[in-house]
């Protein structure tokens, strides 16, 4: 029998269900009429975790990787970066110009915040600012400490808090030892980001050798701080205050587990722990955290030995983790596998990775920046050693750090009761050649909403990072906008990563 002739007789022989009854609902069940509904207004919502998702068949969250761009987008190759350039580093955009705070590190040993622009993010200039000098020139562009002192770097950020002075606008949290004063966690302030002062004599946390993360959280008006624990190897601690120059206890929000030591092979590694957070509030979202914990995986001292290393008693290869939060304080890891692996053996970014604190935000993507070099932790010289370590660039899709992703089989899923203001539906949205979604508003009891269900529902088709939703041919909801309604996905082949009502 041809071909064509077998396929229309399959064809025919096929009774194909009308489309309403092919996207009905009641596969899943009722929903909870008593659940409390969500009130998110007109801000967007990611699929980070399961709190949006009520019910769901054939749905899972994944969680997307960036991709590296290879560049080498600041390197090595000033005096003062005679070591080179190293992992404690933060990176803004800022009045239309990128601005980088990195880590650099002479052979003398001393260390330094040094300071870069650009334009495209790609290429960086090095001014000389003519304010800390080095060896007896003030042609540099390193910006603190103002003279050689025990000194990490730590994050530098724009202080959001409406009753923060301009002349203190830019903070810097620096883990240091000043001359005649304890060693600690200090915060500086500046009005230009350059130009840096204590803002007091004293620190306003313990030392924490690690780059201290710290913002003003608009969401519960106060300031957070991410510090390190060691308890009995490194966590990550966060601070709750509203002085920045006293930051009290910390409590501990971010943890190796035993999954993680179980998953190590005994003759390789004698255990995990997480160097730096690199933790933010994402921009874009109210009720968003993220963070970026290094994850160091410790040689054996036997095997570190074997393969040379220089400090085999501290010493091994780190990559960068993700997990995700809605409060700062209680994170979910969807899997463990590296967020930004390690590049390709003997090359450039081979032995470890830290990100950078801090975004950039395009209309249709992210930009993160981290640190890396072809050295393991603890397999370098500081005198001998030469211009090593990179800081690099990967780019994600906005919003596109997890998506509730249905195959081409196909899967459903309903949000909790929300509450929204706004006129539209706009979805974040990627689905394959052939995959398809549609949107059902749903009272909260279930079933449909007249004219709002999947079968009235316009298909999408395609890859979108703004996708108005519309119901033949309309998208008005307007008459919908503060009532208790849910949301049902009706999905094949696609990822679904945010929806937002404007």
């Amino acid at each position: 029998m041809k071909r064509r002739r077998f396929l229309r007789q399959m064809a025919g022989s096929v009774a194909v269900a009308p489309l309403a009854s092919r996207l009905s609902v009641r596969g899943l069940g009722r929903p909870d009429p008593k659940a409390t509904a969500l009130d998110v207004k007109s801000e967007r919502q990611l699929f980070i975790d399961d709190s949006l998702i009520a019910q769901s068949r054939g749905v899972r969250l994944v969680v997307s990787r960036p991709a590296p761009t290879g560049e080498r987008c600041l390197v090595a190759d000033k005096p003062w970066e005679g070591f080179g350039v190293l992992a404690y580093n933060s990176i803004m955009e800022d009045s239309g110009t990128l601005k980088l705070w990195y880590d650099a590190i002479a052979n003398d040993g001393s260390r330094w915040c040094c300071y870069a622009t650009s334009t495209d993010g790609v290429h960086w200039e090095k001014p000389n600012l003519g304010i800390v000098p080095f060896n007896g020139s003030r042609d540099t562009n390193i910006v603190f400490p103002p003279k050689r002192m025990d000194h990490e770097p730590n994050c530098v950020f724009k202080d959001t808090n409406p009753d923060c002075p301009d002349s203190q606008r830019y903070k810097m949290v620096a883990n240091l030892h000043p001359p005649g004063q304890k060693r600690g966690t200090y915060v500086a302030a500046s009005s230009d980001g350059l130009h840096w002062k204590l803002m007091k004599d004293s620190p306003a946390f313990r030392p924490s050798d690690t780059n201290n993360i710290c913002f003003y959280d608009h969401r519960i008006g106060k300031y957070v701080g991410y510090v390190r624990v060691w308890d009995p190897e490194r966590k990550v601690g966060r601070c709750v205050f509203d002085d920045i120059t006293d930051w009290g206890k910390e409590e501990i929000v971010f943890s190796y587990d035993r999954r993680d030591e179980q998953g190590l092979d005994p003759q390789l590694f004698s255990a995990m722990d997480f160097y730096t957070s690199a933790a933010i509030k994402y921009p874009h979202a109210e009720n968003v955290y993220l963070i970026f914990p290094s994850a160091y995986y410790h040689y054996q001292e036997a095997a570190a030995r074997r393969m040379g290393s220089v400090s085999p008693r501290n010493d091994g290869p780190l990559d960068i983790q993700f997990a995700s939060s809605r409060d700062g304080v209680a994170w979910t890891r969807l899997d463990r596998r590296p967020f930004i692996s390690r590049g390709v053996a003997g090359g450039f970014a081979s032995g470890y990775a830290y990100m950078a604190s801090g975004i950039i935000s395009r209309p249709e993507e992210i930009w993160l920046y981290y640190a890396v070099s072809d050295h393991t932790h603890g397999n370098y010289d500081v005198a001998r050693d030469k211009f090593v370590g990179t800081i690099t660039r990967a780019r994600l899709r906005r919003d596109g750090f997890v998506s509730a992703d249905a195959d081409y089989a196909g899967g459903e899923l309903t949000t909790p009761p929300l509450l929204f203001s706004g006129r539209q539906l706009n979805l974040n949205v990627d689905t394959g050649a052939g995959g398809c979604a549609r949107v059902e508003i749903q009272p909260e009891t279930g079933l449909s909403i007249e004219g709002f269900s999947a079968g009235d529902c316009d298909p999408i088709n395609g890859n979108f990072i703004r996708k108005t939703v519309s119901w033949r041919g309309k998208s008005d909801l307007s008459r919908l906008a503060g009532t208790r309604v849910r949301l049902h996905f009706v999905m094949n082949d696609t990822k679904l990563y945010s929806f937002k009502f404007d």
